[in-house]
């Protein structure tokens, strides 16, 4: 900022610009507290302190830097810094932090501006130039050290989630995890372990952004469900999240998780399959095991995107666990490897309800050709699908063969 020459520094009401300001300058900060103490701090006296403080401050720093005393750097600023670094660190928004400071100096320019002379046009002019110079380099500073603080509070805080998330899925003492963190253990979590598909590479967005606009739904999605801090890790394919939910059990709690999440769906405009799963605290560990399990499991038998509970896959998460049955059933249908439009065609059969005119017009083809190709699968296999008797049977062994090696 340029320091104003003797001659031709701007003036307000007659007076040389820096000398009227250095005068006015606890008529300035009352000004600008009557104008800002109600949506700033509203009745917290102590705030109010604070605020006042920070204005008479700037005022004092603008007049030193304006007159050509100071320079405006860290070292000249160096309390403003200290002061936006201890609002970071009690959380205080820095979008407020920053509309404090750009409203204060609009109030004291409008108060000075009062007292310009007709006259003194061109020097307020000159001086509103000046104002707006300083604010820029003292909100980059007061930015920085607010960021600084910010960053180191963050990092604290990542640390003392992690450390929480990790003994959860560990199985490990939680009350010991919890005096370490800091954090509170809640009693129940809703353990998700979820999966947004791929996106289009050619979509508008860079791949990056794409990226971030994908966490920051997932994390606004997630904090809807919470009750408490949400703990998750979250990946550009799959995610865990453990979130925190009341003490007691809610009727609703399942239906809220498939409503949120297919919002989610809606919201990203890709699929969103989620394995979900609640349970004690103590029960996070075996509960993530089961959630991830779900959710290979529907998406190895391409269910909808959605939340799914254990509630909503019972038989097939049944069928496929490992037993003397599995490979059994697997080997039946061996044989439609060779054969992929006859796996297609029972796939679809079974999708469709079995109804062999519905499953000919999914495939576009002849009804006949379903009945051809269930014949050949039947004499190959020894599964008859067009049995009734037979399709748990056929079904059993659909979801063990999509299922294996998951």
């Amino acid at each position: 900022m340029k320091s104003p020459s003797t001659d031709a520094a701007p003036r307000i009401d007659g007076v040389p610009a820096v000398e009227w300001i250095a005068a006015h300058r606890h008529v300035l900060v009352d000004a600008a507290m009557a104008e800002l103490r109600i949506d700033a701090v509203g009745d917290d006296a102590e705030r109010a302190a604070q605020l006042r403080w920070i204005l008479d401050y700037n005022v004092a720093l603008f007049t030193r830097v304006f007159g050509g005393v100071a320079s405006l750097d860290e070292s000249s600023a160096s309390e403003l810094v200290a002061s936006a670094a201890l609002r970071a660190a009690e959380g205080f928004a820095v979008e407020n932090l920053l509309e404090t400071y750009v409203g204060g100096t609009a109030a004291i320019w409008r108060h000075l501006a009062a007292h310009v002379r007709p006259e003194e046009l061109a020097d307020l002019i000159a001086l509103t130039g000046s104002l707006f110079e300083y604010l820029q380099g003292v909100m980059a500073l007061v930015v920085r050290g607010y960021d600084r603080e910010a960053s180191r509070v963050r990092l604290g805080e990542r640390d003392a989630r992690y450390a929480l998330y990790s003994a959860l899925l560990a199985g490990a003492d939680l009350d010991q995890a919890s005096a370490r963190s800091g954090l509170p253990v809640a009693h129940r979590y809703l353990v998700l372990t979820i999966r947004v598909a791929p996106e289009d590479s050619t979509g508008r967005e860079a791949g990056h952004i794409a990226s971030m606009r994908r966490g920051n739904a997932l994390l606004r999605t997630l904090d809807s469900l919470a009750q408490g801090e949400v703990l998750a890790v979250i990946g550009d394919g799959r995610s865990t999240a453990l979130i925190p939910l009341s003490d007691k059990t809610d009727t609703d709690e399942h239906e809220r998780v498939r409503e949120a999440i297919d919002g989610l769906s809606a919201e990203l405009g890709l699929p969103v399959h989620a394995g979900a799963c609640v349970a004690v605290a103590s029960g996070v560990s075996h509960a993530a095991s089961q959630a991830e399990e779900i959710l290979d499991l529907v998406l190895a038998i391409d269910q909808p995107a959605g939340a799914w509970f254990l509630e909503d896959v019972l038989l097939p998460y049944q069928l496929t666990r490992p037993s003397a049955a599995f490979d059994v059933l697997r080997d039946r249908l061996g044989v439609l490897g060779e054969h992929p439009h006859w796996l297609r065609t029972l796939q679809t059969y079974a999708k469709q309800g079995w109804d062999r005119t519905a499953t000919a017009r999914a495939l576009h083809v002849h009804p006949n050709t379903v009945d051809y190709r269930l014949r050949k699968m039947a004499q190959a296999t020894g599964l008859d699908a067009g049995d009734p008797a037979q399709r748990p049977l056929v079904l059993a062994a659909l979801h063990v063969r999509n299922t294996d090696g998951i």
